[in-house]
């Protein structure tokens, strides 16, 4: 890991010499001596550090821990350098002659600080390499045989979409699941306890299941949580309180009668995966509705995930155990391996190695899946048969339980870049999951990616995929998945040896109890601690990078009319797969419960750490309040390149923001913030902007380099409506969310031509745009008949689409968004002639129609690509789908409908058979035309078999 923190130090001493190439003339020579020191340091790192696991050895530790915190005294030199630079830099033209030449002499003074402050290091290294020498360090006979990790990324890396690997050998756990779920008497069974020791597939079997149309349409409401320790009962319910009702808040106290308001007449379905104490299941148990106020006949369920069988349920509740185990045949685990190691990447099975290592195999899993899974990771990265042996043979070497070994060399496999980015794992709390796009930014604005020929949110997403494809990443599987919708998390068993191991390279310091450690050297903070948010905030934190807080108990409901595409589950009744660290819901008069005392701490310690901790680059508050204003020293961290808060109490940001000019990413959804300073529009630096309804002002600075603008709208006033330039110099944006405000009602954004030109000057000229969503109450039709969105791959619509009333125009879709694979219609009442015209997409794969009002659709032909349509239509009363439409068609889902409703599907047998399996329902209501064809390959078949 030591190797990783001297590969970020060179990038950092790059971007020295480059950015001060002139006024460091007489600094150049220190620094590149210091630069060739760390380059051979770690190149030797890379050979020495993978033998602690074989050799563990007294020395190498005390050197490796040496040149770890000369590595760090240098990265405090480059950032006091950076900072003093910056901070006497006055912004715009209007600088004072003294200020100039006071600028200057501080400049002048801050280069001799950093020119001595390098040679001190410079001679640290050079007495840290001579103790190498005279204790022969990495000259023992066992170093040639350590494990080399890779020199490179691996190349396997595509798609991110849809990675959802096998449920292999479990098909009588499925079925007693399922009959347990669906079809059992609930005087019997009515808690499911799903258990066994982690890595063996307890939450992928009931996830199998919890995925499921049958899911939807047999429970009225469903939730899954899952969340990691120290969470108490009435929290757990409250998160589902919160999840169920769209964000209402709901006291401790009325828990249980809130739940018997929801809960009456309904069959409900939860799924809470986590390691909860038998005290507080009693407590949830008690909290949940009794039997003469909720019906239990109507079928409900609660599935609990653990790692060992909690006590039994109370009276009413009747509880069965499904006990999960190891695989105990061979043939299952390399059935499981075979199945891992093709899915996404591969397309050859190396069958002979497989055949010549089955007993490795099953020698080195023990029959745990987790372990069966990593194993495939790790080889489907190898390409040549003596490799697969040299993987063998270091395992065998290795001194610790079979997973740890997995685990560990799956670890020291990654190249050095990797390792850093996947421990940022670690200061996450376990069972979380997070999107994708959050974990990339926070690693870029680490400094861990380095360009290589691209942007660095490319290599961010080849680095994750890289993670993902060596089964060390798990994708949240999700329906609708538009770019930037991705989740991410680690299994619980990989993210306590990720803790352990960011532990010892002293990575991150995580606060999840009472004692708080010695923090003055502290480079990254993790806050989990429950009972005091706020301690570990109370010390100074002078070399502070990084701070993380996620505090489960302050999670956010998807928003109101607003849950975003299958993010916390579906749009009916949740199907969330545990919390997500993402916005919260917040409703005006929002505030920190406790009152003014807990408000006054919250603020003093936010204040604290901007004074003392002017290092930071990453602040991600996810549920600790900071008040309702950010404190003004913020402008101070200058080094700010990720800000991310989530508190319902904040509503301004404060002017000094815009003295932030490496600022790269501003995250304030689930706040009450609406508008940003003028002068932040002017960071030149920024590439995501992310909120809640925030007003982007008429005239912005020259944001090229900006990707991302989520959830915004013009000022309302005409003066300032958005005028021609305002989208001009954002040719880079690839994301792009206009919603309007809810203050404003039915108020129409681009009733104001001015607002109506911007847009459709926008989808002339972004010629890189992704993702567009649309939320207002009548959206030009320029989206469709003017766009020239050449790269658009997602688009939502939510609003009545402004379309002509003599007939809709030939749209030309087809040349217009030539590569649009996802489409999400809602509310938008088009016409069965509009829907015709899509069919002209020829790369759309998902579709999704929600109240718009259909009384019949009818797909003739066309959409020869399209794979999933889900219809919410409750006017809805006939869906036809033609023979020579949607031939790639796979998943139907029908969500809501009248009563009267009927299905025609003339041929598609093999639609038929997965909906007959999967969806009883939709199944009682379709009338099957057999085609011709369709006959005539029956009987072949028949003719066959007999």
């Amino acid at each position: 890991m030591a190797e990783a923190i001297v590969g970020s130090m060179l990038w950092k001493l790059q971007q020295v010499a480059s950015r001060e190439a002139r006024t460091l003339v007489a600094v150049n020579e220190d620094i590149r001596s210091l630069r060739d020191k760390l380059m051979w340091m770690q190149a030797f790192l890379r050979d020495v550090q993978p033998s602690r696991r074989v050799q563990p050895n007294e020395l190498i530790k005390v050197w490796l821990q040496q040149t770890r915190d000369a590595v760090f005294d240098a990265e405090d030199a480059v950032d006091q350098y950076f900072v003093q630079i910056d901070l006497s830099r006055f912004p715009g033209w209007s600088r004072t002659i003294l200020s100039f030449f006071a600028s200057f002499t501080t400049q002048v003074v801050v280069r001799r600080d950093l020119s001595s402050r390098i040679r001190l290091i410079n001679a640290r290294l050079e007495g840290i390499i001579v103790n190498k020498d005279r204790y022969r360090l990495g000259e023992s006979n066992t170093l040639g045989s350590i494990w080399r990790p890779s020199s490179s990324t691996s190349p396997l890396s595509e798609k991110m979409d849809d990675v959802v690997l096998p449920l292999v050998g479990r098909k009588e756990l499925v079925r007693d699941l399922k009959h347990l779920l669906y079809k059992s008497s609930v005087n019997h069974q009515h808690v499911i306890t799903v258990m066994g020791e982690s890595g063996v597939g307890k939450t992928k079997l009931v996830r199998t299941l919890y995925d499921r149309r049958k899911t939807l349409s047999h429970f009225d409401i469903y939730e899954w949580v899952s969340f990691g320790p120290n969470l108490s009962a009435s929290d757990v319910l409250k998160i589902i309180i919160r999840r169920i009702t769209d964000g209402e808040e709901c006291h401790k106290h009325n828990i249980k009668d809130k739940l018997q308001e929801i809960l009456k007449g309904k069959k409900y379905l939860f799924v809470i995966d986590a390691q909860l104490s038998n005290s507080e299941w009693n407590r949830i148990f008690a909290m949940l509705p009794d039997r003469k106020d909720v019906d239990v006949n109507v079928g409900s369920r609660i599935v609990r995930i653990s790692h060992s069988r909690p006590d039994t349920p109370p009276p009413p509740y009747k509880e069965i155990p499904i006990e999960v185990k190891r695989f105990d045949e061979k043939e299952v685990v390399i059935n499981l391996f075979k199945e891992t190691f093709l899915t996404y990447g591969r397309n050859e099975l190396p069958g002979e190695a497989i055949e010549k290592y089955r007993e490795r195999i099953w020698g080195n899993t023990k029959g745990l899946p987790l372990a069966v899974v990593l194993l495939s990771g790790l080889l489907r990265t190898k390409e040549y048969p003596n490799e697969w042996n040299t993987v063998f043979k270091h395992l065998k070497k290795m001194q610790s339980k079979q997973i740890d070994k997995i685990l560990s060399l799956c670890f020291d496999d990654l190249h050095y870049d990797l390792k850093s980015c996947l421990l940022y794992f670690a200061a996450l709390p376990v069972n979380t999951f997070i999107r994708a796009t959050n974990i990339v930014c926070m690693w870029m604005a680490e400094g861990f990616l380095v360009p290589k020929g691209t942007t660095v949110e490319k290599v961010g997403e080849q680095y994750l995929k890289e993670l993902i494809d060596r089964r060390l990443v798990n994708l949240a599987p999700v329906g609708y998945n538009v770019p930037g919708y991705a989740r991410v998390a680690v299994q619980s068993k990989v993210h306590a040896f990720l803790q352990l191991e960011a532990q010892e390279q002293c990575f991150v310091e995580i606060h999840s109890g009472d004692d708080i450690p010695a923090l003055s050297d502290v480079r990254r903070l993790s806050l989990h601690n429950h009972k005091d948010k706020y301690a570990a905030l109370s010390h100074p934190l002078p070399k502070l990078r990084a701070i993380l807080s996620n505090f489960e108990a302050e999670q956010e409901a998807p928003q109101v009319g607003e849950k975003p595409p299958n993010e916390a589950g579906g749009e009916q009744g949740g199907n969330g797969d545990g919390p997500c660290l993402y916005p919260v819901r917040c409703c005006p008069g929002s505030s920190i419960r406790g009152g003014n005392k807990k408000k006054k701490q919250a603020k003093s310690c936010v204040q604290d750490l901007l004074q003392n901790s002017r290092f930071l680059r990453v602040i991600h508050f996810n549920g600790l309040e900071v008040d309702k204003e950010l404190p003004a020293e913020i402008g101070y961290v200058v080094n700010l390149q990720y800000i991310r808060v989530t508190s319902c109490s904040l509503e301004k940001i404060p002017s000094s923001i815009s003295r932030l000019c490496n600022l790269q990413t501003l995250d304030v959804r689930g706040t009450m913030v609406g508008s940003l300073p003028d002068g932040f529009w002017r960071i030149q630096t920024l590439r995501h902007v992310l909120g809640d309804r925030l007003i982007l002002p008429k005239h912005v600075g020259d944001l090229r380099n900006l990707q991302t603008l989520n959830s915004i709208k013009p000022d309302y006033d005409d003066a300032h409506a958005w005028g021609n330039k305002t989208f001009t110099h954002m040719i880079r944006l690839l994301y792009l969310h206009i919603r309007h405000g809810e203050s404003q009602g039915i108020q129409d954004i681009f009733a104001n031509r001015k607002n109506k030109a911007a847009l459709v000057k926008a989808v002339a000229i972004l010629k890189y745009l992704v993702v567009l969503i649309i939320k207002a109450p009548v959206i030009p039709s320029e989206v469709f008949t003017g766009s020239n969105l050449q790269r658009l791959k997602a688009m939502e619509l939510v609003g009545k689409l402004d379309l002509p009333q003599n007939g809709i125009p030939e749209m030309e879709v087809r040349n217009r968004l030539p590569n649009l694979k996802k489409l999400r219609l809602m509310e938008t009442m088009v016409s069965q002639e509009f829907i015709n015209q899509l069919g002209g997409l020829q790369f759309l794969s998902t579709l999704e129609l929600t109240s718009n009002s259909f009384r019949q659709l009818i797909f003739k032909d066309g959409f020869r690509s399209l794979e999933e349509l889900t219809v919410h239509e409750e006017t809805l009363n006939r869906l036809e789908i033609h023979e020579s439409a949607l031939p790639e068609l796979g998943d139907l889902d029908i969500v809501s409908h009248s009563n009267e409703l009927r299905v025609v599907i003339h041929g598609h047998s093999r639609l038929v058979e997965h909906i007959k399996a999967e969806d009883e329902e939709l199944f009682k209501i379709m009338d099957v035309i057999i085609t011709r064809q369709i006959e005539v390959e029956n009987n072949k078949e028949c003719d066959f078999n007999a």
